[in-house]
């Protein structure tokens, strides 16, 4: 049985710094939803790890959205993050920023 997604996936331009066992700064989001995002490559940090994050748009000018997740997937191939504990506010400027960007690359 296929995986059911309550968000769907975009591929928008963002980066993120991601405070988690290690940090790192600028790394690319292979996609994102208001669920969480992905990142290509080798994972760093573990399945069930804490992270910090801030999303940032470049496309959009200087936005920069701190968000809290969680590692569910940890590969050779990606690292996923589901977000957690965002405040309605950080959905509503999330939603908003990942909107913007979608039309800002059509």
């Amino acid at each position: 049985m296929a995986e059911a997604r309550f968000h769907p996936r975009l591929r928008i331009h963002a980066n993120a710094d991601i405070i988690g066992t290690e940090v790192l700064l600028a790394a690319p989001v292979e996609d994102v939803s208001l669920g969480g995002c992905k990142f290509a490559g080798p994972a760093w940090e573990e399945v069930g790890a804490p992270v910090t994050m801030i999303l940032s748009f470049p496309d959009l000018g200087e936005i920069n959205l701190p968000l809290t997740g969680v590692i569910v997937r940890a590969s050779e191939r990606d690292m996923a993050v589901r977000f957690q504990g965002l405040s309605d506010e950080q959905k509503a400027l999330l939603k908003k920023h990942v909107d913007e960007s979608v039309e800002a690359s059509t």
